[in-house]
């Protein structure tokens, strides 16, 4: 009533009009905040899902790989025991006169 004497009815309407887009306003802030902190919690969630299936995948990978070895050495084993021959150099230990082309020209 007061703000009515002093700047007239029509200063009053839009200070009223005003604070009622102000509260909107607030409470649609409020719920976009929540919003967002609920997307971030799941964006967190997927990121730890995420993370844990790329590690049971480098597990999955390396017990496939440890597997593949071992058949393959038992498998020369065998083919060497059958044989009576000695098993193969390692690559490191062995002694390659033939030139091999990798990729970018030849090396010897």
């Amino acid at each position: 009533q007061i703000l009515v004497c002093l700047f007239g009815l029509v200063v009053a309407e839009q200070l009223q009009i005003y604070q009622q887009s102000l509260k909107e306003k607030t409470y649609q802030v409020k719920a976009m905040s929540s919003e967002l902190n609920m997307c971030e919690a799941q964006n967190a969630e997927y990121r730890y899902e995420i993370e844990t299936l790329v590690r049971e995948l480098h597990d999955a990978k390396n017990k496939y790989y440890m597997q593949k070895r071992k058949e393959r050495n038992l498998k020369e084993r065998e083919r060497h025991m059958a044989g009576g021959m000695l098993p193969p150099l390692i690559s490191s230990q062995r002694q390659e006169s033939v030139n091999r082309f990798t990729g970018g020209g030849v090396v010897s």
